[in-house]
């Protein structure tokens, strides 16, 4: 009981730690889920993210639950195609009778994560045998990760890195668990489940380390036996039947693009880039702009660990004392196959490095519609930087312990700690100023005419007519669409959904109940619709019935 109470006390203080260093760099107004203006005001895709709740959470249930039509009208689009975290967008949707006009749960669910990321980081590295000291101040590096800060709040979902780490941590423990195949196939299958009801980008990152569980099973066995897929057969179910619950296989999105595909790589300058990280190096060239998608820089801290590594290995090496037992060496080169595994994955299919293309992988039209599934591939290296986290520290604690200084362990990387916090201090202190402080959000939508359209209770749907957009512009719309209970035709979608046919039958039946928009710059063929049409702040308005003075 005693030693359960300090391993419980112990995990208690990570998930302090983690919600202390949430508010610490992010502040407490986020966490007030009737304040949303930081969402509409912020960078990336929050306000996408946010109103793609919004517009779910008034819309009637469903079979499958995950989808709305009030923002594909008439057609379903899926809450995951809005990055609006389902798994939340569904809880709190059950809940919504009793919450309040306005609710945002992305502060709730970036301190969650915070908390999740220390305590698995810590989970994994006692897992191998990592002092509980030096476990707990290396915490800091997962929490403090660039790639964990760079995502967070500028696209929420994909910064739940800890489930990454769920994923690793799940197969550092396949020496203790492979045989316990009930228990295995449980953990994994939910992982797999996890993965739609956060984002679909985890799924090849988590699905690696599966397979090099599965893999080692097999080594281990020397034979093929079923059982040992049982892991993968959970993880498959789990993500299926929650992708189809949530709608992921009931609208016409489409799931594959190859638009992108290859200039959102990684850049293999991409672990020592800091993109402006870094208060000590510069920043280095990429060869598309996009490659942005594919950031992992290390951080001077964890530059420092691996030359703490590296010397460790060395000593190893020298004095003959690399271990030889089967075990390690299948798991160190599984952990080494599924590395590289990762790398040519998000540096695909146009290698590059610096500013150069170094080559590009045979074209083939069948491997990039489903290669097309992941275009920003870029992304698919995250795992490889905890990967790397997790050998520098567990060898620099290695190295300590071996010259009996157990102490100097902990020391070492409390000061790679500080150096990794001094590095990226620019960032940190940037990310406090832009939400600690509490801000009021202005729509650029001004002009009287958005009122006078507020006041008319017969108008139930938007139409964007113009087969184009800008996010921004079409997010703008959507916010005042969302704030009158009007229905959308198009939105902003992780996948498109063509609507193309919709809106020509729109036009064909000009409806009362209908606004219509188009884009300034697009206004050809506005003269051949009988509707009364208003410029305003950068679009031009149609209606049926006359609300005023008309333009044309």
């Amino acid at each position: 009981m005693k030693k359960e109470l300090r391993a419980n006390t112990y995990y208690i203080l990570v998930a302090i730690t983690g919600m202390a260093t949430f508010i610490a760099l992010y502040g407490w107004n986020v966490l007030n889920p009737s304040y949303d203006d930081w969402l509409f005001a912020g960078p990336g895709d929050l306000m996408q993210h946010y109103l793609g709740w919004c517009f779910y959470r008034r819309g009637d249930w469903t079979f499958p639950i995950g989808l709305t039509n009030n923002l594909a009208y008439p057609d379903y689009s899926s809450v995951i195609y809005t990055d609006s975290i389902p798994l939340f967008a569904v809880f709190f949707k059950l809940l919504s009778p009793i919450l309040p006009k306005t609710f945002q749960y992305f502060g709730l669910w970036g301190i969650i994560s915070f908390v999740l990321q220390g305590i698995f980081s810590v989970m994994l590295l006692q897992e191998l045998k990592v002092g509980k000291a030096q476990a707990y101040i290396a915490s800091f590096i997962f929490m403090l990760s660039p790639i964990v800060i760079e995502r967070m709040y500028r696209h929420t979902a994909l910064g739940t890195h800890w489930i990454i780490l769920a994923s690793i941590y799940l197969f550092v423990r396949h020496k203790k668990d492979y045989d316990n195949i009930k228990k295995s196939a449980i953990c994994w299958g939910a992982v797999g489940a996890l993965i739609p009801s956060i984002h679909m980008y985890f799924l090849p990152m988590c699905g690696m380390f599966l397979g090099g569980y599965v893999l080692c099973s097999l080594i281990k066995a020397k034979k093929i036996k079923l059982k040992y897929f049982a892991p993968a057969l959970s993880f498959a179910l789990g993500l299926f039947a929650v992708t189809f619950l949530l709608g992921g296989f009931s609208t016409r999105a489409s799931a594959s693009t190859s638009d992108g595909l290859g200039e959102c790589s990684f850049n293999l300058n991409g672990f020592f880039n800091p993109k402006g990280y870094s208060e000590f190096f510069p920043s280095l060239p990429y060869c598309f702009d996009s490659q942005y998608e594919g950031f992992a820089y290390l951080g001077l801290g964890v530059f420092m660990l691996l030359f703490f590594a590296m010397a460790y290995i060395v000593i190893c090496l020298a004095k003959k004392a690399a271990r030889s037992d089967r075990d390690f060496v299948m798991y160190a080169a599984v952990y080494v196959l599924m590395s590289i595994g990762l790398i040519m994955f998000a540096a695909s299919p146009q290698v590059t490095f610096n500013d150069r293309l170094l080559f590009k992988y045979p074209d083939s039209s069948t491997l990039e519609h489903y290669w097309g599934i992941f275009r920003s591939t870029g992304r698919i290296v995250w795992p490889v930087c905890y990967l790397i986290y997790i050998a520098a520290v567990m060898c620099n604690d290695r190295l300590w312990k071996r010259a009996g200084k157990t102490y100097a362990a902990a020391a070492i990387i409390a000061l790679c700690v500080l150096a990794q916090f001094a590095d990226i201090y620019g960032k940190l202190a940037g990310a406090r100023q832009a939400y600690a402080e509490r801000i009021d959000y202005v729509s650029p939508l001004e002009n009287d005419i958005w009122d006078r359209l507020s006041e008319i209770d017969s108008f139930e749907h938007i139409v964007w007519v113009s087969p184009h957009f800008e996010n921004r512009e079409i997010m703008n719309i959507a916010e005042f669409a969302n704030d009158n209970g009007l229905t959308m035709n198009n939105y902003y979608f992780a996948r498109a959904i063509g609507v193309v046919d919709n809106v020509k039958k729109e036009m064909e039946n000009l409806n009362e109940a209908c606004i219509y928009i188009f884009r300034t710059s697009e206004p050809e063929g506005i003269e051949d619709y009988d509707l009364y049409t208003y410029e305003a702040d950068g679009y031009i308005i149609g209606v049926v019935p006359e609300i005023g003075q008309r333009i044309n």
